[in-house]
């Protein structure tokens, strides 16, 4: 077994932290991920900490300099309710010279900006949808370069938070009025790509130099509708009595002889690409001709040990443990080979 390690375990957390700890807090619905990350450390001998990040950075910075980690475990995705500050808690660790896992300030930002994402793509031979960007308060004015039907997503916003089925647009007309309601709504850039009709894939891959390509999974509709879009909508996701009654599930894909390894070759190109370290989610369409689009990636997924990472690690032979172990792993592996340049 490793050695014991002196962990902090940060999270972003909606509203003021507890005095004391942070057991009840964990203890809720909403903080699996979390809970089964801090558990599994434990029991892995490790000495964890626990601090959520609300609109202060200074108790960060303060918890920090009074019981120096010799690693962060980085699962934040907001400062201060906002999205676009996932990369600055990353960047404030290295400021400070501290190891934590998961992906550097840049590749953060440039995936949360999934535009940004598509263009360094592109030179690398992977297919992306054609898309269009339109900035917060900025309304289409053409959309004539675009194939329709469109997809209508918020630029910045992970976990399908803004997708709904009214996201896939058929004519100019739908595609500016969901444009207008993200604008108004949720106050966030909107993307507009062509809608890509195929399967719907998660490809996870892990490391730092050496990289992993785990078993591709699948969200597949067994009692949706032939002739209506198929999409991780967020209640595709995370409303479990939609899912229920659509017949919707997340399996392990069944490919065509040679095409999961087309799907690992892309995924490891998409990862270096992108400068991604640790662990990423690629998020893939493939269509009835066998054509493979990378969607979007997460430089953050979820890593529930009921989640897709975990799901998918377990079918490669990797205890949920053993994976938690990898990713702290891979971050001390960062630091050290930071040190040597």
């Amino acid at each position: 077994m490793k050695r014991a390690l002196k962990i902090l375990l940060i999270f972003d957390y909606p509203n003021p932290p507890p005095k004391e700890d942070y057991g009840e807090v964990l203890a809720l619905d909403g903080w699996k991920c979390e809970r089964d990350v801090v558990e599994t450390l434990r029991g892995l001998g490790h000495e964890v900490r626990v601090l959520g990040i609300h609109n202060h950075i200074d108790p960060l910075i303060a918890e920090i300099r009074a019981h120096p980690p010799e690693i962060v475990f980085n699962l934040v995705e907001a400062f201060a309710e906002d999205r676009e500050h996932e990369s600055s808690v990353a960047g404030l660790l290295e400021l400070l010279g501290v190891p934590y896992t998961g992906c550097r300030p840049a590749s953060l930002t440039i995936c949360r900006h999934k535009a940004f994402t598509k263009r360094i793509l592109t030179p690398h031979h992977i297919r992306v949808p054609g898309s269009m960007h339109f900035s917060l308060g900025q309304p289409p004015r053409t959309l004539r370069p675009l194939r329709f039907p469109v997809f209508v997503k918020p630029l910045g916003l992970e976990g399908s938070d803004g997708i709904a089925q009214s996201s896939f647009a058929e004519t100019e007309e739908a595609c500016r009025e969901r444009v207008r309601f993200l604008h108004e709504s949720l106050q966030t850039d909107a993307l507009v790509e062509e809608y890509i009709d195929g399967r719907e894939c998660y490809s996870g891959v892990l490391g730092v130099d050496r990289l992993r390509v785990l078993p591709l999974r699948e969200m597949v509709f067994t009692k949706f509708p032939e002739e209506r879009p198929k999409f991780a909508t967020f209640k595709a996701k995370w409303d479990d009595g939609f899912r229920k009654r659509w017949g919707i599930e997340n399996t392990f894909a069944a490919l065509p002889n040679g095409l999961e390894a087309r799907i690992a070759r892309i995924s490891r190109t998409v990862f270096r690409a992108l400068e991604l370290e640790g662990c990423a989610r690629v998020d893939l369409r493939v269509t009835a001709e066998n054509e493979i689009y990378v969607i979007e990636v997460n430089p953050n997924p979820n890593l529930a040990a009921d989640d897709e990472i975990a799901l998918a690690a377990a079918k490669a032979g990797i205890a949920y443990p053993q994976l938690v172990q990898q990713i702290v792993n891979f971050g001390l592996q960062r630091a050290r080979l930071d040190a040597l340049a």
